[in-house]
């Protein structure tokens, strides 16, 4: 998926969950870039347990869905049913998904590229091998159109 068609749908679904800013969609973006390749990698390369566009890990998955305070409600608003399975095919879910957990961390969502790729690494990829610089650069290679 080139790059601008994905930031116009993410922006649609997040003002759909009455869930967006300009920085959610970016970061959102960034988030894919690095995790799969912008949209080409639905399952983890080596056959890790992450899943779709930012790809989430199941365990993840469950807890968001169990722990985060509205989810159920909202989903029931949007007609969204709790299934791991939607990961590897339905951008609406992964985005619905992916924003209840960035909502689930008590701290604002970072301004600026910089910040977005250290908020990446240390938030969504905690524990993980990405770093902040693999993040800023594959989005500007997806960016260049030289990802994906």
């Amino acid at each position: 998926m080139k790059i601008q068609a994905f930031r116009t749908e993410v922006t649609k679904h997040l003002r759909e969950f009455d869930m967006f800013s300009e920085n959610a969609v970016e970061l959102l973006t960034m988030i894919c870039a690095h995790e799969s390749h912008g949209g080409r990698y639905m399952r983890q390369v080596g056959g890790g347990p992450a899943r779709g566009f930012f790809q989430i890990e199941l365990p993840t998955h469950d807890s968001v869905w169990a722990n985060h305070d509205k989810i159920k409600q909202r989903a029931r608003a949007y007609n969204i049913v709790q299934d791991a399975k939607l990961l590897e095919t339905d951008l609406r879910y992964n985005v619905f998904v992916a924003r209840h957990y960035l909502a689930m961390d008590t701290a604002p969502l970072p301004k600026g590229y910089i910040e977005m790729a250290m908020y990446a690494k240390s938030y969504w990829n905690r524990g993980g091998k990405a770093t902040a610089e693999e993040y800023m650069k594959d989005l500007l290679l997806w960016e260049r159109g030289l990802l994906g």
